[in-house]
């Protein structure tokens, strides 16, 4: 019978320690993440991730999400976004400076060339290139939006538009692991 009492004791110590260990643990600021994923045309995948302290209520005070970008067979990192109201296909460049559009993506919203005025000048691998500046009232990927962006209409068709720099910077932070982007914002 006393075998039974001090296996109890001893089984009662290791619990008694594993609650204090855990109390000190929560009392120093652990935090918890829950993570809630999306998946995105064009292979993106949208990761929110809220970080809940406890002792601070929850909420979403210190939240952040992440925008997870997978390269595509050319090593290219694609993301179809929603500009203005209207769906685009991009392509993020960091060698790009600014938000670029094809012409036919800014007929798409609205802006047909007429109406433009080709005062910028890019250098690019193909060489100098002229643009129109134009503000796209908002800019929605998954859950991230951002609103009253610059951006510049190529007068040449590039096959594709472009998220460059300007976008990029609007950011909390952005990071290439292999063939992932990842986008926190």
């Amino acid at each position: 019978m006393s075998s039974l009492h001090e296996d109890g004791g001893a089984s009662s110590g290791l619990l008694t320690h594993s609650l204090r260990l855990a109390v000190a643990v929560v009392v120093t600021g652990l935090v918890v993440m829950f993570v809630v994923e999306e998946e995105q045309p064009g292979g993106a995948r949208v990761v929110a991730v809220e970080d809940v302290t406890p002792g601070s209520g929850g909420g979403t005070a210190g939240a952040y999400s992440e925008l997870v970008l997978r390269a595509g067979a050319h090593g290219h990192f694609m993301v179809d976004a929603t500009v203005n109201g209207e769906p685009l296909r991009f392509m993020v460049d960091t060698g790009a400076s600014s938000i670029y559009l094809t012409p036919e993506d800014a007929v798409r919203l609205g802006w047909p060339p007429q109406r433009l005025t080709f005062s910028e000048r890019y250098g690019t691998a193909a060489g100098e290139v002229r643009a129109a500046p134009v503000t796209l009232r908002s800019l929605r990927i998954g859950q991230l939006e951002l609103y009253d962006l610059p951006a510049s209409v190529g007068e040449q068709s590039s096959g594709i538009s472009l998220l460059g720099m300007s976008f990029l910077k609007r950011l909390e932070s952005y990071q290439v692991r292999g063939d992932t982007l990842i986008l926190s914002y």
